[in-house]
């Protein structure tokens, strides 16, 4: 293959993504972007691994960024030894972050500068989506660009979308965020409410499964809830700097977003009880401490 490509951020998603297009036969070259990753898997699949992040830019025909926030981001693109300044004439840098779109249209600006591209291409799916190559990707950019990077992309996902132009990638995650992180809320308030009441939790399930309040986020997290099952596959402190992002967004655009601020507060809330390190379905603990009731599936 033509492209060498460097990839920064080999956490629970990146390390499912490198697998897949060394799989594929891509030399991957491997950067961790935090202290104490155990790589060895890795080096065994046939990554190489650099501590330069200077390396990483000037080795590679692209280089991937899978990090927490936009404050990540920027830092390892504009920061001190950034990508900004090792990145070759014509390569093309692919942010599988969930940014904020004006971080991504600023970056996207500063790289074309320097006749690098840039792709905003947040990704949908949990760890073992990432493990079986089979993630949804959003892409936003420039049309000839992601036409030139989809064998790559076709390599980690199962689904891609070219949404429009850049940052509309991160757009479109974000709105995707809001609306699943919405009924999670819903579901951590109302469920404790229902074990109040006594109601029985798995005919409750069996009714909405039926009904209009059905859903895929309520398909997954009331069984999870329910059989104490919160391994994390997407940290809460995540899905509160996703609707932060959501707001200042609809500040941005002088867009009233009601329901986005009211998610927002609740998660403000979690995050004060402890909550961010913890998955996102966690969130009904804190309801579950407040009405001293658990809940469970009825055996």
């Amino acid at each position: 293959m033509g492209e060498r490509i460097g990839f920064l951020g080999p956490g629970l998603m990146g390390k499912g993504i490198i697998k897949n297009l060394l799989k594929e036969g891509f030399p991957v070259m491997v950067y961790a972007h935090r202290e104490g990753l155990n790589l060895d898997d890795l080096i065994q699949a046939g990554a190489t691994v650099t501590r330069s992040l200077r390396e990483l830019g000037a080795a590679n025909t692209r280089v991937c960024l899978c990090v927490p926030s936009s404050k990540e981001v920027e830092a390892v693109v504009c920061g001190a030894d950034g990508l900004l300044g090792s990145m070759k004439l014509g390569a093309v840098l692919i942010d599988f972050s969930t940014s904020y779109p004006a971080s991504t249209r600023m970056l996207y600006e500063r790289l074309k500068e320097k006749q690098i591209a840039f792709l905003d291409a947040p990704m949908t799916g949990t760890p073992v989506h990432a493990n079986a190559g089979e993630l949804n990707l959003m892409i936003g950019g420039d049309k000839e660009i992601y036409d030139q990077c989809l064998p790559i992309l076709q390599a980690i996902a199962k689904n891609i979308f070219y949404v429009g132009p850049t940052s509309h990638g991160n757009i479109v995650k974000l709105i995707n965020n809001f609306l699943g992180q919405l009924t999670n809320a819903a579901l951590a308030e109302i469920l404790p409410l229902a074990a109040k009441a006594g109601v029985d939790i798995k005919a409750l399930y069996d009714v909405v499964l039926v009904s209009g309040g059905n859903s895929r986020m309520f398909e997954g997290v009331v069984p999870a809830v329910c059989q104490r099952n919160f391994t994390v596959t997407f940290e809460l402190r995540l899905a509160h700097k996703d609707m932060n992002y959501m707001s200042a967004l609809g500040r941005e655009l002088d867009a009233p977003l009601p329901l986005v601020n009211s998610l927002l507060t609740v998660l403000d809330l979690a995050k004060a009880s402890g909550l961010g390190r913890e998955n996102t379905n966690a969130l009904v603990k804190m309801y579950e401490q407040i009405l001293n009731v658990e809940v469970r599936w009825k055996m």
